[in-house]
């Protein structure tokens, strides 16, 4: 039985290696080492007797060497585009050092993509946008760590990852985060992965077919030169955007249903709770959101425009986004695009994805009635959204009654009711060391003094509310999360502008932060959170975990008993955000014009989550009490508990 089980066992090897044979033939066939190429061209070859191809008019030299190069999606191929259009060089020559000169490794790396990508020929338009976009520049990274530390009065203003000086704040930001953006230089062959950075157009539309890393792995490890290029495409899928979203706000992995914890590999191995980051971060299992449960990848919502801009400088990402909820989950039919009409580069996008069906009408955001090219609605008034890479198409279901019925939440985003959860981090403390040398990512290489973070304390929470001003200006409700309770410490500044006021500043600390930032936190969750959730919940309205109590009849007199100790900085506890039924207006938030509710705004609000106690959101309830809410409470019954 054991010879058996032995020869059954040498059999599956054989056939998974005689699977493997083929990609090895490939290499064999086609792959040459450097040596090999150059004994072909050497000083003894007549390179006038060499055939030379010809490609857009003048002589490509580099196909001599390259002939054999394949992989590419048509509009990319060696015979539409030759090497050096991408990857310039001299392609008059054949002589090895003089064809390599200015050669550029990395095409789409943004210091050099006018030349390369954003070529007259090809994506001129698309290059002039993507560098003045915030994947690129990262100014809202900028500006705001700039107004945390006190360099500047405002989170809003011109700033660049790729340009930053060596003040304290900049400094900061060269060693910790200056790697999240696309400006930041490509430095080695590889495919997306859960690390990546940077790397400017090739960041989202290099992909690496198996059988191209396999011949990566070879050149990398015995100079035999790949003949299979990675694949230049549109088909972004979820990897691509992974290395710099699951840091910071990490939508992508809330998105997934991930939310990250101070717990060490060797605690969670084989515990399937838990995924284990490449980067060794452990993340705990947790409710995902909705559209990810669907099947939809990032690009289905994200539209072009959005992601690699329009031409204008944004303060702030939800300043660039132009997607929201009620373009595909629509209250009234909303205006649409017929595909003649549509401009030039979304007609081609249509084209590579051979969705250019006439006939068909595209939805316009609602925010800037821009096409939004999965997006159209049937004959029947439907919102069909299709896959972009499943090419799945799903009925959007409309606009819930229930978000139109309910008075008085006309301010409230969708995200206010349904986010399942954000992710906080509490009591972090960033310390500068001047006597370690820190790795500073923009001149590769370790400068004096050392910026380390201590982590807080990592959980998964509904959001607090608070409001902001839209894209029109208009107050609304939204969702936020904390942003920087922190402390910053071990700085050569010791008045900082913008620091504690007076009477707070405690002398352990240089910078106290309590930051709450606006965040669509990628949870979304298709049942709404309760009435009661908000309107009596004492982390909803800011004020931290722990327990309301009522001391007196008539909803206007509260305590709250917090979960967590005061921080000694300002007194508040350690997870809030404004005091308990005060308004607090001092560096509130890490944007302007968003803030925590207001005294008053806190009455109203316990006001009626007082009265949600006995008469929940019930339709009868709505339309019997909340509906004309004021005169409801001059008419309650010597029943009511809130009768004073």
């Amino acid at each position: 039985m054991a010879k058996k089980r032995k020869t059954t066992i040498l059999s599956l090897v054989l056939i998974a290696c005689a699977a493997l044979i083929p990609l090895f033939l490939v290499d064999l066939k086609w792959g040459k080492t450097i040596q090999e190429i150059e004994k072909t061209i050497g000083a003894g070859s007549d390179p006038e007797s060499m055939v030379v191809p010809t490609i857009q008019g003048h002589r490509e030299g580099c196909l001599v060497c390259h002939s054999n190069m394949r992989g590419f999606s048509d509009s990319h191929s060696v015979e539409a585009l030759g090497c050096s259009s991408c990857h310039l060089g001299n392609p008059f020559t054949l002589e090895k050092s003089e064809a390599h000169r200015q050669m550029v490794l990395f095409p789409g790396d943004l210091e050099t993509a006018d030349l390369t990508c954003g070529s007259a020929p090809c994506h001129p338009d698309l290059s002039k946008n993507i560098k003045n976009a915030l994947m690129a520049t990262g100014r809202g990274m900028v500006t705001v760590n700039r107004y945390v530390f006190g360099e500047q009065d405002t989170p809003d203003g011109m700033g660049h990852l790729s340009r930053l000086g060596h003040t304290e704040a900049d400094t900061h930001l060269r060693q910790l985060c200056v790697r999240c953006h696309l400006g930041y230089k490509k430095r080695e062959y590889a495919p997306a992965n859960q690390k990546s950075k940077g790397g400017g157009c090739t960041a989202c539309h290099l992909e690496y077919s198996r059988e191209a890393v396999i011949q990566l792995t070879a050149y990398l490890e015995k100079k035999v030169l790949p003949v299979i290029h990675p694949l230049l495409n549109i088909q972004i899928n979820n990897m691509r955007c992974f290395g710099c979203h699951s840091r910071s706000g990490r939508i992508s992995t809330n998105y997934e249903g991930l939310c990250e914890t101070l717990k060490k590999e060797e605690e969670v191995l084989n515990d399937t709770r838990y995924k284990i980051l490449d980067d060794k971060r452990v993340f705990v299992k947790t409710e995902q959101d909705i559209h990810h449960e669907k099947g939809l990848v990032c690009i289905d919502c994200h539209t072009s425009t959005e992601t690699m801009g329009d031409g204008k400088a944004y303060n702030h990402q939800e300043e660039q986004v132009e997607i929201s909820c009620i373009d595909c989950h629509f209250k009234e039919t909303p205006d649409t695009i017929e595909v003649s009409h549509l401009d030039q580069i979304s007609k081609k996008i249509l084209e590579l994805r051979k969705n250019n069906k006439s006939g068909e009408r595209f939805v316009l955001t609602s925010r800037k009635s821009r096409p939004i090219l999965n997006l159209v609605i049937n004959s029947k008034g439907e919102a069909i959204l299709t896959g972009k890479l499943d090419n799945k198409a799903r009925k959007s279901p409309p606009l819930a009654q229930a978000c139109l019925e309910i008075p008085g939440h006309k301010r409230l985003s969708c995200q206010s009711c349904h986010t399942a959860w954000v992710p906080t981090c509490l009591g972090c403390h960033t310390e500068f060391n001047k006597d370690k040398p820190g790795w500073d990512h923009l001149e590769q290489a370790y400068g004096t003094g050392k910026w380390t973070e201590l982590k807080g304390e990592f959980s998964a929470k509904p959001p607090a509310l608070g409001i902001r001003k839209d894209h029109n200006g208009m107050e609304i409700i939204d969702t936020f999360m904390p942003g920087m309770i922190m402390t910053l410490g071990g700085m050569k500044t010791k008045e900082i502008i913008g620091a504690l006021p007076q009477q707070t500043r405690n002398r352990e600390y240089q910078i106290f932060r309590r930051l709450y930032a606006p965040t669509d936190a990628h949870t979304t969750t298709k049942k709404g959170r309760t009435c009661i959730s908000c309107h009596l919940d004492p982390a909803a309205l800011g004020f931290g975990q722990g327990e309301l109590r009522e001391t007196a009849p008539g909803g206007d007199h509260w305590q709250f008993f917090p979960e967590y100790a005061n921080h000694p900085a300002d007194g508040l506890p350690f997870d809030a955000w404004t005091d308990f039924l005060e308004t607090r207006t001092e560096y509130t938030s890490t944007r302007r014009g968003a803030r925590p509710f207001s005294k008053e705004e806190q009455q109203k609000i316990l006001k009626v989550g007082n009265c949600l106690r006995c008469h929940d959101e019930k339709k009868e309830n709505i339309k019997k009490i909340y509906i004309n809410f004021e005169e409801s409470i001059k008419k309650r019954s010597k029943k009511c508990m809130v009768l004073p």
